[in-house]
């Protein structure tokens, strides 16, 4: 890493020999004449003190009396992912993504999508929109996993307030013109991963642990076994007679299912974080563990596996594809890709940030970061299932580029109060997490009352530099600016960060208003009862799709951690009526969260903070206060990195 910062200027070089010395410049005593850049000292020219008439600007430095640029230049680079095609008619908030031997693409979102992808830069809709006839259900919803047996294509859904749990799917004979199968609803059970093997059907079921199933196109599904003693049974991989099981904070489970009637627990191991998505290759399996990035367990012995390697990341890992030796992750924030030739050491080679269209009223605003639920792979060509539609890339690994990422708490940087003349100075971390040096060309920002240092940098790969980012208060009333980051990324040219002091309402460094809330048990609280204690107040819905992933994630990464250091949590739902409670409690029995859950009774809070945020991400909201009560950090954008350093600082407090 090489921070540069405007120099003055450097030693002028000049020839000290007499010889040197000539031509018809002023004429001393001694009959010396010399020349520019030199003066006469004891008869003799020798280097002047200063140069003559020489006065470099930025950017540039005195070298022989000339001024030279001394910026450092950009390299010259081409990404590594290079995007083919976005659906933009298919159905959003896309859950999963899978490809099929014969190139048919399979997406669950709020819809059922089948799609041609034999050419990934072609893409054609043969079936889109396709939404599932639940009986006594009217919102007819879409699904969360998808797995198939030749032509059937079996769906699942773990259910929530505004739609049901159930386990169905669609004969795709004929693709352009999918026939939905019967439906399967067993009371209080909830269905999330699917897959297939031997025309047995493995679903996931939450704390009911692993169902099998049969599906017979007279009668429908019929529950054939199951094995229990799990926690929160998510993502599925079945492989001929055995079973790969994601099991929440308990890690990897692995099972023989010879007899499907009578599965069998053949052996367990912890893969750190909440275990989600799991990926099978030979003597390999790979587990999206949350906060423990990605866990690669050796399975060769089924009933002692074993982590042995393992890739960290920012974000939450979710889902995972694989493809030729490499590791495909739907990593909420991007997707990201890993080498694993290697399977114990796993080598990064490119991730994609996809931006979110929308309109702001101010259109200097950087557009805010798509959701990444789903990732599919073929070769080289890559299929990512975001928030709002499929888009599909295609990956040249040899490629090596510089690859910038910046927090995602960077979409709004909060300065708080600050007094008129007062300065406040933040850190921004700028990471470099390609494989090539990553050079800051230029670092600006647009808004008189901000300063940004250095101006310039470079950045090696796998290294990071702190931003110095500070604000001169010129009034009391909000101001505002805009940091811009150019760099030589090809994929992110330029990145912008809003900057705000002064702001109004409930944010960074304002009171948290009186809050109530009627939680799942009946009592009620009151944020009154963490006066002198952290609180962390988090906002979801059940309709949000991510939100099924945010309160299990909170859970590990913070209410497990600093619980007993005397972090408090609450999560809020602002958007049901109290007489719903009781959906709201199946709905937090499925994904599985121990900290104090309930209803907002007026919302008046949630509305507060996330005036704050225009833009299309409302859930989840997270909301960091103080031992003193005063809002440390708010966002609707999940950071789980920076809300570690801001309860770690206010717990030292």
């Amino acid at each position: 890493m090489t921070l540069l910062r405007p120099r003055a200027s450097v030693s002028v070089l000049a020839v000290l020999a007499l010889s040197a010395c000539g031509g018809d410049d002023v004429v001393r005593e001694t009959g010396l004449s010399c020349g520019p850049g030199t003066e006469e000292a004891d008869g003799v020219c020798v280097p002047a003190a200063t140069s003559p008439g020489v006065a470099c600007g930025e950017g540039t430095e005195d070298v022989g009396g000339e001024c030279v640029p001394t910026a450092l230049q950009p390299g010259h680079f081409l990404s590594p992912l290079v995007q083919l095609q976005s659906l933009h008619e298919v159905g959003s908030h896309t859950d999963e993504v899978r490809i099929r031997d014969d190139s048919l693409l399979l997406n669950c979102s709020y819809t059922f999508n089948v799609i041609n992808a034999e050419d990934p830069a072609d893409m054609e809709v043969l079936a889109g929109g396709l939404k599932h006839t639940i009986p006594g259900d009217t919102r007819t919803p879409g699904c969360k996993h998808l797995a198939w047996d030749e032509n059937l294509v079996f769906t699942t859904h773990l259910g929530n307030i505004r739609n049901p749990a159930f386990l169905s799917g669609w004969d795709i004979s004929d693709p352009e013109a999918p026939v939905q199968l019967h439906v399967l609803q067993e009371p209080g059970v909830s269905y999330e991963g699917v897959d297939v093997a031997n025309h047995n059907i493995f679903v996931g079921l939450h704390g009911d642990g692993l169902g099998v199933y049969h599906y017979d196109s007279a009668s429908g599904f019929a529950r054939v076994g199951s094995l229990g003693g799990f926690t929160n049974a998510w993502g599925v991989a079945a492989r001929g007679h055995h079973v790969f099981v994601a099991d929440g904070v308990d890690g990897l489970v692995t099972v023989d299912a010879t007899d499907p009637t009578a599965p069998v627990e053949l052996g367990r191991v912890a893969t750190g974080g909440q275990a989600k998505g799991v990926v099978v290759d030979g003597d390999f399996a790979y587990v999206a563990a949350g906060s423990a990035g990605v866990a690669v367990v050796d399975i060769s012995d089924l009933e002692s596996p074993v982590v042995v390697g393992r890739a960290e990341m920012p974000g939450t890992p979710l889902r995972l594809a694989y493809a030729e030796r490499r590791l495909f992750v739907a990593a909420w924030n991007d997707v990201r890709v890993y080498d694993v030739s290697t399977p114990a050491a796993p080598t990064f080679i490119a991730a994609v940030r996809i931006p979110r269209a929308f309109e702001y009223e101010d259109p200097d605003r950087e557009l805010p970061t798509m959701r990444t639920f789903g990732v599919a792979a073929r070769g080289r060509d890559v299929f990512i299932g975001t928030w709002e539609n499929p888009y599909s890339y295609r990956l040249d690994p040899d490629r090596l580029a510089p690859n910038i990422r910046l927090p995602e708490a960077a979409a709004r940087i909060d300065f708080g109060p600050v007094a008129v003349g007062d300065t406040k100075t933040l850190p921004l971390e700028v990471t470099n997490q390609g494989t090539a040096p990553l050079t800051l060309v230029d670092n600006w920002i647009s808004g008189s009352a901000f300063r940004v240092e250095p101006r310039q940098a470079r950045i090696a790969p796998g290294e990071k530099i702190e931003l110095e980012l500070s604000y001169l208060a010129s009034t009391a009333d909000q101001e505002i600016g805009y940091l811009h980051i150019v760099s030589d990324d090809p994929a992110a040219p330029v990145r912008k960060t809003y900057l705000v002091g002064n702001a109004p309402g409930v944010s960074v460094g304002a009171p948290l208003p009186a809050t109530t809330g009627t939680m799942l048990d009946g009592s009620t609280w009151t944020s009154e009862e963490s006066a002198g204690s952290v609180l962390l107040l988090t906002y979801f819905a059940t309709f949000c799709p991510v939100c099924a992933n945010h309160l299990p994630d909170i859970e590990e990464r913070f209410w497990l951690k600093y619980k007993d250091r005397g972090l408090q949590i609450a999560a809020l739902n602002p958007r049901e009526p109290v007489d719903q409670i009781g959906q709201v409690q199946q709905y937090c029995d499925n994904i599985k969260v121990s900290f104090p859950v309930g209803l907002e009774e007026t919302a008046s809070t949630y509305t507060a903070v996330t005036a704050s945020f225009p833009g299309p991400n409302p859930f989840p909201v997270d909301v960091i206060v103080g031992k003193d009560g005063i809002v440390r950090y708010a966002t609707h954008e999940y950071d789980p990195d920076a809300m570690t350093a801001v309860i770690e600082q206010a717990l030292a407090e």
